[in-house]
């Protein structure tokens, strides 16, 4: 398996094989669709990594920076897997993320999500919005 960073210029080569990953993923969000990320990643507002292995696409993450006050964060704007549960083999991912966070200035990552990823993954749980400090 390898983990890419997907350059925004290639975003719309991949984009038929990553949106069907991304809405299975958003089943349970109210009125967002892959769609919605599409812009956002073709102008470099957003970043997308996949997992691969071979000529297949296991996983998909979309990230966007957050910027507060004081502080900015990579919020994880979805976090999609063909199997749909098999998260233990993207974990190599978390710290591709961290690394990516930090070198764009981030202070934390936060993420939306299911309470059992939430547990798997032993961040902060706060009613399924979960950090994790850099």
């Amino acid at each position: 398996m390898e983990i890419l960073l997907v350059p925004t210029k290639e975003v719309p080569l991949l984009w038929n094989e990553v949106e069907p990953l991304i809405d299975k993923a958003l089943h349970g969000e109210e009125d967002l669709l892959a769609s919605d990320f599409k812009d956002s990643l073709e102008q470099a507002e957003s970043f997308m990594w996949i997992i691969v292995d071979g000529p297949d696409i296991e996983s998909v993450v979309v990230g966007t920076p957050m910027f507060y006050p004081r502080k900015q964060s990579l919020s994880i704007d979805t976090w999609a897997t063909k199997s749909g549960y098999k998260f233990d083999q993207v974990y190599p991912l978390i710290e591709e993320i961290k690394k990516f966070a930090r070198e764009i200035g981030c202070d934390f990552i936060e993420a939306k999500v299911r309470k059992g990823l939430a547990k798997k993954l032993k961040w902060n749980d706060k009613h399924s919005l979960v950090t994790l400090t850099l």
